[in-house]
């Protein structure tokens, strides 16, 4: 490979400057509609901030916890499956050298997972409830395998949050209630990607994917929130509206990063390519980002005694996800003389993201079929804050549709289980032209038109009322 010494030293050097293509706390995709709630995947989530139907109502509106009158515990989860496939080209050019282009057909970047939830209510008084969630508010991944087309733009992709609530809700008068929550919140990303050179071996008629190496980033960071709500009650409870406001939250992440493979060594370009070496460093951390503040209004109106709607319009205010910074990020460095070593550098990150504020609306109806069963129907519209220019293959993601139903059965008095499954499809035609600029010499070019971007959700959950017990039976 000597005569390859001159070409490589540029390619080697374009690639370490591209080798985040995207980040952390993504899109409309990423902001789980139901945070993880059982029973909200029945009705896409619609008029969860004034049904308080069980003891999550805390999490949705602490306002609504009054009407909790029972010590209650709610356990449950939701698995997400989704179907992302897409159809397009990936072309990576350098400065003097032939094209490196893949053409694909349904490349898969689909992750599944289960999201769970918990919620506890104990009333302390005859109009006050306090409260507890554990949710979810942001998640999911996508998963492109290390030797698909879309590799140097991204492989694996993960956003995980845990946010820990403690609520009180009280009702100030027959038809105004008060609530609040202090929400403490854990996140964790990993974000990885392929650095190579295969317009380089494409010349050299060798295997473009030779020099492959992974950089694989992880960190966490814990932000603290709030969230605040008011319900307005008519016609005996039976109609009630309610707001809720969910607060920014700014993560700052610390973690790793490691780079793996032949660009992980300190050799020379003059010589032969080495075996896979590990670079790693714990230094990583992030620009301060901010996962937005959100705006609920829910509408629950029992019709009679059979039927009752419920609606939703939520606001996300995703205008402050913009850049995101990280620095520390192992990368090979190469000397601008012969032989040209390479080493280790840690270099600065940027990327734009520019996402827009995006509404979500959801409406449906609850039907009880008697004492026991209640069915629910719901459906909606979610916008995508991801826009032409800036929208990448960690998430491609659209604007999607969605239709939904579920069911609640009371076992016992004290015992009741909520099932649902959510359908979610695309409203928008999905479009990715993204464009990595690498180095002067050097890009990488990600472009698809069509696909399919889908998902199945499926939630479950069991509501205790614990110090409810059975009627004793009549003698």
């Amino acid at each position: 490979m000597k005569n390859m010494h001159k070409p490589l030293r540029t390619l080697v050097s374009a690639a370490v400057l591209g080798v985040l293509a995207t980040g952390v706390a993504q899109a409309a995709g990423f902001a789980l509609f139901g945070e993880s709630s059982g029973y909200a995947t029945g009705n896409y989530g619609a008029g969860t901030a004034a049904e308080a139907a069980d003891a999550s109502i805390g999490w949705y509106n602490p306002a609504g916890l009054f009407m909790i009158r029972d010590k209650e515990a709610v356990f449950g989860g939701v698995g997400i499956f989704p179907n992302l496939r897409i159809n397009g080209n990936t072309t990576y050019t350098t400065t003097g050298l032939r094209p490196y282009t893949q053409e694909f057909e349904r490349v898969n970047g689909s992750y599944s997972g289960f999201v769970p939830s918990s919620h506890f209510a104990l009333p302390v008084g005859e109009n006050t409830t306090v409260g507890l969630s554990i949710t979810s508010p942001f998640g999911l991944s996508t998963d492109w395998a290390p030797d698909s087309p879309v590799r140097y733009s991204a492989t694996y992709t993960e956003l995980i949050t845990a946010t820990i609530s403690p609520e009180i809700g009280t009702r100030i008068t027959d038809h105004f209630a008060l609530g609040a929550g202090l929400d403490f919140q854990y996140s964790r990303v990993k974000f990885n990607q392929a650095i190579g050179a295969p317009t380089l071996f494409q010349a050299f008629s060798e295997n473009p994917m030779a020099a492959d190496s992974f950089s694989k980033n992880k960190g966490a960071s814990w932000g603290l929130g709030f969230h605040v709500g008011v319900m307005a009650m008519f016609n005996d409870n039976h109609t009630r509206i309610g707001v809720n406001y969910e607060s920014k939250v700014r993560h700052t992440f610390y973690g790793h990063s490691e780079l793996k493979g032949p660009l992980a060594n300190n050799f020379d370009l003059a010589g032969p390519l080495p075996a896979a070496g590990v670079w790693r460093n714990n230094d990583l951390f992030s620009n301060p980002i901010d996962f937005p503040d959100v705006v609920d209004i829910g509408v629950y109106h029992d019709i009679n005694e059979t039927w009752a709607l419920v609606g939703s319009a939520v606001y996300t205010g995703w205008h402050v996800f913009k850049v995101i910074q990280l620095n520390n990020v192992p990368v090979p460095n190469v000397s601008s003389t012969p032989p040209f070593p390479v080493s280790q550098a840690n270099i600065i990150n940027n990327v734009a993201e520019n996402f827009n504020d995006s509404w979500r609306f959801a409406w449906g109806a609850n039907y009880h079929v008697n004492s026991q069963w209640m069915l629910r129907v719901g459906g909606g519209y979610d916008q995508t804050p991801t826009n032409n220019t800036d929208r990448n293959i960690r998430l491609p993601d659209v604007d999607r549709w969605a239709v939904a139903v579920g069911a609640h059965y009371q076992w016992k008095p004290n015992l009741g289980f909520d099932v649902g499954y959510t359908h979610l499809f695309s409203g928008s035609k999905p479009s990715i032209h993204s464009a990595q600029q690498l180095s002067t010499t050097s890009a990488y070019f990600v472009d698809s038109n069509s696909g399919t971007f889908a998902a199945d959700l499926v939630g479950a959950q069991v509501v205790w009322a614990i110090d409810k017990v059975e009627p004793a039976p009549m003698k």
